[in-house]
């Protein structure tokens, strides 16, 4: 497993060569993010993409997907449609992989919800998996985030439950430790998953407080909180997951460091959690 950066730690916004040197500079593999990558293909063509990647020696890990898979059916047909172009962009720079989350809850009916969501990521997916993009969706844990509206999903077995509905081998799963603990996963439930199902993982930590009391914007580094990360990460290693680990801890403190500050302290937590499990 190697670190990848994700800009949720920075308290500003950076262009896409700015993630790459500040990944670099301290350490990270990768970067969470292609934003602003495209836009440099397009005026500069996409040798000045590579070039950049090549001079930092650091590689896109994952990017958001771009479909808006929860608005209006024109919506939803129009950035479908738009879609291709992006997979063709991800595989050029080497970077297959692309991921978003799914609401807890929703304020329409829950069952209709999810029967149009099962519809639309079939067609997602049908479209991603010609490219060899795969595809995570990733569930959000915390009790917190369900206080309002009617629930659509909050764990990793409802998700893998509506994944085996739309049925297309891409989709897959964005495991996230913070919200494999809030949901109460174990790590046998992880040791059961096929590792082609896991298309990146976040990292981070979870304070000391009630499980039931977790707030999705409060955060830790790993290793500061109660996460029992080693598990975490050890059925990860167990079931051969090597790829690129996101640091996605959201946290006013760590907005409020210099970015080079907080990429060095989000590097240095990660590399101790990992030094720990390669023990294992």
């Amino acid at each position: 497993m190697q670190l990848s950066l994700n800009g949720v730690i920075l308290g500003s916004s950076l262009s896409f060569e700015e993630y790459l040197a500040l990944a670099a500079k301290t350490g990270f593999a990768g970067v969470d993010t292609l934003a602003g990558a495209m836009e440099i293909a397009d005026t500069q063509g996409i040798d000045a993409v590579h070039a950049l990647i090549e001079q930092y020696g650091v590689k896109p890990a994952v990017w958001g997907i771009p479909v808006d898979w929860k608005g209006t059916d024109a919506e939803f047909e129009a950035t479908l449609a738009d879609f291709p172009r992006y997979l063709e962009f991800g595989v050029e720079v080497g970077c297959p992989r692309a991921c978003t989350w799914l609401p807890p809850t929703v304020e329409t009916d829950a069952a209709e919800f999810r029967a149009m969501a099962v519809e639309r990521w079939r067609k997602i997916g049908q479209v991603a998996e010609p490219y060899g993009v795969r595809l995570g969706l990733e569930w959000v844990g915390p009790a917190t985030s369900r206080k309002s509206g009617n629930v659509f999903l909050h764990r990793m077995d409802q998700l893998l439950d509506m994944e085996e509905e739309i049925g297309v081998d891409c989709v897959g799963l964005l495991v996230d430790s913070y919200h494999w603990y809030t949901a109460g996963h174990t790590a046998d439930e992880l040791v059961a998953l096929p590792v082609e199902k896991i298309v990146h993982v976040h990292i981070n930590d979870a304070p000391d407080r009630p499980c039931d009391e977790q707030i999705d914007g409060e955060r830790l580094l790993p290793g500061e909180g109660i996460i029992d990360l080693p598990a975490f990460l050890g059925a990860l290693k167990a079931v051969g997951y090597s790829d690129y680990m996101g640091m996605e801890t959201f946290s006013a403190e760590l907005k409020a460091w210099p970015v080079e500050e907080a990429a060095a302290r989000a590097r240095a937590a990660g590399d101790k959690v990992l030094a720990a499990v390669h023990n294992l």
